[in-house]
């Protein structure tokens, strides 16, 4: 691999998941899963490819990853926690309810997703996040890491234009506390609120991004310039010392496990590492 920091957790993983095996006999086993809803298709790819040939039924929960994590530390015991982030596994590591070290397992990247006439572009991008008459959507923070990461983005910004961050942040915070469209089984909640005409623009993650166009085609995405961008990095809690589980957590960790990964618009840890600031 190219980041040496992901062996350790990577090699006890193997040895966890072959002692359990050795150990433990189970004819077809269910692996609950909590993971972040941008996780819908890695998970669905997961439950597909890996878990027959595991022989294992997954159970899977998607919502934001820190709801999910205040979940398991109310009493809630999946298996295993997939989070946008590594802050909440290691959260749960902290508090001595994990069976192995956080270990990260994909990253990802942020785009801008807006209408075509917004004409966002890479030159552009903070004086057209900073007019009054671009409404932006971010999601929630703390509830979900992609609202950490444009906070980020906008901390960024604010670095280059102090006293920008503030003024992004409470955009946003409008937005929240207005938007009302939701989710309908053929629309997402984000494409609904475009639809609607109650936002201009989303900071999300480019791994959703294609999705959204397909619903709107006069959509239009821009990747976050890399300055600006606070490369996610995806992360996974083992809960439970389950056969099954660690199996799936290897899998994840795995080349294939990585091509499933990247199959989704994710960024597998195999490509280069995202520059530096």
């Amino acid at each position: 691999m190219n980041h040496p920091r992901y062996l350790l957790p990577f090699i006890a993983l193997f040895f966890a998941a072959n002692m359990s095996r050795a150990t433990v006999a189970d004819p077809r086993a269910i692996v609950e899963v909590f993971a972040a809803g941008s996780l819908r298709g890695v998970v669905g790819d997961l439950a597909a490819v890996a878990a027959p040939a595991l022989n294992v039924e997954v159970k899977a929960s998607f919502g934001g990853s820190g709801l999910m994590r205040e979940r398991i530390e109310k009493g809630d015991r999946p298996d295993l926690l997939l989070s946008a982030d590594l802050g909440s596994p290691r959260r749960l590591e902290s508090q001595g309810l994990t069976v192995l070290p956080a270990t990260a397992f994909a990253r990802n990247r942020m785009c801008v997703v807006s209408r075509r006439n917004a004409g966002l572009t890479p030159a552009n991008l903070i004086d057209r996040l900073l007019l009054p008459t671009l409404r932006v959507k971010t999601s929630t923070p703390v509830a979900d890491p992609s609202g950490d990461y444009a906070w980020a983005i906008f901390d960024r910004i604010n670095e280059l234009r102090p006293g920008t961050g503030s003024r992004l942040k409470d955009k946003a915070n409008a937005v929240m506390n207005a938007v009302a469209a939701p989710a309908t089984a053929d629309q997402s909640a984000a494409a609904a609120l475009f639809a609607a005409r109650q936002i201009d623009a989303s900071i999300t993650y480019c791994s959703a991004a294609a999705a959204l166009q397909r619903e709107l085609p006069e959509l239009t995405s821009l990747v976050v310039p890399a300055l600006l961008d606070p490369h996610p990095v995806y992360g996974i809690a083992v809960l439970s010392s389950k056969p099954a589980a660690l199996q799936l957590a290897l899998f994840l960790l795995s080349e294939k496990g990585q091509m499933l990964i990247a199959r989704n618009g994710l960024v597998p840890l195999l490509d280069p590492a995202p520059p530096q600031r």
